[in-house]
């Protein structure tokens, strides 16, 4: 499954999330808190299909993952760690890993046989500059796509050079 994540500028949404299609399935929004912030992925109907909460600072932060008021995932992000500056702890089995490139953000996320879940990267579609996610299973979406919601607000401002998309 492919989606993308557009970066939105001015509004209360921080991205759009489209399907493979360029039709709108998810809007995140955010509050920033004094130690950290909340991210909200709100679908089509206004529900809110996952919930994201940070704890810590810009360079060090624990995020805590609930889809359907579950946790399902931690992800610890320690931006001076020289080989692992994300790492995923996963409730019930969730053994997923990040490799590649924090801040082109090129990367993908394995389990713990290298299976690839999601890859995520810099691309231009008919929407324009955005971020290309594709998901393996479609049980892996959500999870993968707060993931993607976290690294791409985490290093937003970061130089990246896009790809065009077939």
């Amino acid at each position: 499954m492919q989606f993308y994540l557009h970066q939105n500028t001015g509004t209360e949404t921080l991205f759009t999330i489209s399907d493979s299609f360029g039709q709108p399935v998810y809007r995140v929004k955010g509050d920033s808190l004094s130690i950290g912030c909340k991210f909200y992925l709100i679908d089509n109907n206004e529900n809110e299909a996952a919930r994201i909460f940070s704890v810590g600072l810009s360079a060090l932060s624990k995020y805590t993952i609930f889809i359907d008021d579950k946790e399902r995932a931690r992800v610890i992000l320690n931006l001076t760690a020289p080989k692992q500056p994300i790492k995923i702890k996963g409730i019930k089995g969730i053994r997923w890993r990040f490799r590649g490139d924090l801040i082109t953000r090129s990367y993908d996320i394995i389990d713990v046989d290298s299976t690839v879940i999601m890859t995520h990267g810099r691309c231009w579609n008919a929407g324009g500059d955005c971020f290309a996610v594709d998901i393996t299973n479609e049980s892996d979406v959500l999870l993968s796509l707060c993931i993607a919601v976290i690294v791409d607000s985490t290093v937003i401002a970061s130089p990246a050079a896009a790809l065009p998309v077939s």
